[in-house]
């Protein structure tokens, strides 16, 4: 049988001894007794579309009476929801009855996904305890009876939950050889146990608060275990018990003398009770408490076990050897002044530490350690859509020879070392992967190798803020190229890498074919940009990286062309400073094209929607209700736009083409607003359950190839500044010449303002 059917077995008393159980919760009908836990202040808060606010201490744990109501409510959810005939809480057929329960726990109070795991092992442990007492109280006595297989009277009124098909199946499993077998094991068990606490339900947890709360300080496991083990007159339990608490006293004094030294779990408790910790448990901490979480609230210096082993090794070996030379007379120092080689010249030696050697003339210079980085861009090539794709910042040391290693390896010709600081794309593959890290955000902080010519340098930038002068090989681009749709764009980096070779000469503006207001950018784009130099634009969030505008931004814009979503983003940079004028500027959020659309290609599906969805969740966590979120989007063949409500839980999807929604942008915004509706953790509509509405709105259709992502900037025009835009915009039939011209005027003024000549 599994191990959480031994744990549940092994907690039964032996038959024929007073029994230790909670039966008194099935006497209802008796005055006074102990009746099931309804907890109605959680269903009245819930009603009202609130939570129950539960504060955590450092160790992780629930404290105060909204902590005591968490682990009450966990009991309840799990006589609701776990099966009294389970024999397995690790079952993976109770998968979706653990998330039920999860989901029941963030609507009820303000829980952290960090303490999931946690709360579900508390689920199971109060289940294991409900189909305890359930046999306790009903079954063991009449385990043979006929009558043991109908439901009690009490169990039907206090339970209604627990059917009958659910009761037999509970009696089946208990009448089995294999229940048992597994009884009597654990009765055998429990006679060996000779620790018991004095305290009841999560004693630990409240002795613990108890002493913070008088010392504003953690007592050490040790402590709490000592204390929940002493009786209100001041004794131990049992002699047992007395002999392990004089040996934690007899410890902590040579602890506070400085001759005993806790190292990881190896500390007075372990010594004390003589068995190791293992991974699963934290004696003397309730079931909240992990390791790693006790460890960094007591500043306690955790150290591998089999470092701990080794040094233990070398101090026996070390006191054998001083047991040996004193036996046989040896002065050890004498032995290593006798023993060491005799010292030759070492002259001319180009291995030589002596200063005064000279360094072999033929012999090449030691090639020094690279100790001067610069700030920098990485980016990856983009295979299937070409271009580069921004994925991280960090800093790069430039001089560095294919000899260098990293991790042991050689760099190899062409790479330099890089760490990185800032990942953009975290599930991006590093384009050299090392034994440590496969993915961007495996390598943040450590060194790495990196193609030089995909690393931009940020001190190449002018004084205006422009991009990089140079930029990756474009043969490394790859061979293969799709051809475009209608409306295709690649959705460029942030700034886009371009590089202008003797073959690739960038296309020159035809003035006679551009209206007048757009040829001042187009001039100065001629003559400043087209030799790889960039616009900095300020982004719409002081916090984010600036927006780049290259040459070729500028060309296909100006051109009447596909564009970017550099550009979209200057855009919508403008529009969020033309709401901050008139004051309209707490009625929308804009999300970058950049943190949502398909940039990178031949990785895994679901977790870069996953991460592509946390950008979402990130970004509309705190907004207030009745805001709403404009979020541009490229498949990467079509510009479209959306119109969050996540209040509503309504989408309004805004398509130049009239197309239904592809499958990924379906799959992103589903995730997106179902995972941050159980982070909120309220009601928001009745639907909060159902599948949330992506509607197909009303829009001008676009006539031509390329004309969608001027569509787009149209579209979040129309709403943003006008006071009813939704409604204006759905019974808007057509986009004309005069309306796109608008919106490229508005573009091309707006980058102007920031040219320093």
């Amino acid at each position: 049988m599994s191990k959480d059917q031994q744990e549940e077995v092994s907690t039964q008393t032996q038959v024929g001894k007073p029994r230790r159980t909670n039966s008194l919760r099935f006497n209802a009908d008796e005055e006074g007794k102990r009746r099931a836990t309804l907890l109605k202040r959680v269903h009245v808060v819930r009603t009202r579309g609130e939570r129950i606010q539960v504060s955590f201490d450092a160790k992780g744990q629930p404290i105060g009476e909204e902590g005591d109501e968490l682990q009450s409510w966990i009991g309840v959810l799990a006589r609701e929801h776990i099966p009294i005939w389970i024999a397995d809480f690790r079952s993976a057929d109770l998968e979706p009855r653990k998330e039920q329960v999860w989901l029941e726990v963030v609507t009820s109070f303000t829980v952290d996904e960090s303490h999931k795991k946690q709360v579900l092992k508390s689920c199971g442990e109060s289940a294991k305890c409900f189909r305890y007492d359930l046999y306790q109280a009903f079954v063991r006595d009449h385990i043979d009876n006929e009558s043991v297989w109908q439901r009690p009277a009490k169990v039907v009124k206090n339970y209604p939950t627990i059917s009958q098909d659910d009761w037999e199946r509970f009696i089946t499993y208990r009448r089995t050889g294999d229940f048992k077998r597994l009884s009597d094991q654990g009765i055998e068990r429990r006679k060996k146990s000779k620790y018991g606490s004095t305290t009841g339900r999560d004693g630990y947890r409240k002795r613990d608060q108890e002493i913070f709360e008088k010392t504003g300080s953690y007592a050490d496991r040790h402590v709490i275990w000592r204390d929940t083990r002493i009786k209100p007159d001041g004794e131990y339990k049992n002699p047992s018990i007395k002999i392990i608490g004089d040996q934690i006293d007899e410890l902590t004094q040579q602890d506070t003398q400085g001759s005993f030294e806790s190292v990881g779990t190896e500390d007075i408790l372990t010594k004390s009770l003589g068995n190791p910790e293992h991974s699963g448990r934290l004696r003397g901490q309730s079931k909240f408490v992990k390791q790693a979480q006790y460890y960094n609230a007591m500043h306690v210096p955790r150290e591998n076990p089999e470092v701990s082993f080794m040094k233990r090794q070398l101090a026996a070996l070390e006191k054998t050897v001083q047991e040996l030379c004193a036996k046989h007379g040896i002065n050890r120092e004498t032995m290593a002044e006798e023993a060491a080689p005799e010292t030759v010249d070492q002259h001319n030696s180009f291995k030589a530490s002596c200063t005064l050697n000279e360094k072999d003339a033929d012999a090449p210079d030691p090639q020094p350690m690279p100790n001067e980085s610069k700030e920098c861009q990485l980016f990856l090539t983009d295979f299937i859509n070409g271009g580069e794709v921004l994925v991280a910042l960090g800093r790069a040391y430039m001089d560095c020879v294919p000899t260098d290693t990293v991790h042991g390896i050689p760099l190899g010709a062409g790479n330099v070392r890089v760490t990185i600081s800032v990942p953009k794309l975290k599930r991006a593959l590093l384009p050299i992967p090392t034994n440590e890290a496969t993915y961007i955000e495996e390598a943040v902080g450590g060194f790495v190798a990196w193609p030089k010519k995909l690393v931009v340098i940020q001190s190449s930038l002018s004084q205006a803020s422009r991009g990089p002068s140079q930029a990756p090989d474009p043969e490394a681009k790859g061979k293969k190229r799709i051809k475009k749709r209608a409306g295709r764009k690649k959705l460029q980096s942030q700034p886009e890498v371009q590089q202008q070779t003797a073959k690739e000469v960038p296309p020159t503006f035809d003035f006679d074919a551009i209206p007048i207001e757009l040829r001042p950018l187009a001039y100065y784009a001629q003559s400043s940009l087209s030799d790889g130099s960039q616009i900095s634009c300020p982004p719409q969030q002081s916090d984010e990286m600036p927006i780049y505008i290259g040459y070729e931004d500028v060309y296909d814009f100006i051109t009447f062309k596909e564009i970017s979503a550099s550009s979209i983003m200057v855009y919508i940079s403008y529009l969020s400073d033309c709401c901050a004028r008139v004051g309209l500027d707490q009625r929308f959020v804009f999300i970058s094209p950049f943190l949502v659309s398909p940039v990178q290609q031949n990785v895994d599906r679901v977790a870069y929607i996953r991460e592509r969805a946390d950008n979402i969740i990130r970004i509309i966590t705190n907004i207030p209700r009745g805001r709403l979120v404009l979020m541009p989007y490229n498949s990467g063949q079509h510009w479209i736009l959306a119109v969050i409500n996540p209040w509503d839980d309504s989408v309004l999807y805004f398509n130049p083409l009239g197309n239904d929604p592809g499958e990924d942008f379906q799959q992103l915004i589903t995730l997106a607003l179902n995972d941050w509706k159980l982070l909120v953790g309220r009601g928001i509509t009745k639907r909060r359950n159902c599948k949330t509405l992506i509607q197909t709105a009303r829009c001008p259709i676009q006539q031509g190839n390329v004309q969608c992502g001027y569509f787009v900037l149209g579209f979040m025009r129309e709403i943003t500044l006008n006071v009813d835009g939704l409604a204006l915009l759905q019974n808007k039939t057509s986009y004309n010449e005069a309306d796109l011209n608008l919106v490229r005027q508005e573009w091309t003024t707006y980058v102007m303002s920031f040219i320093q000549y």
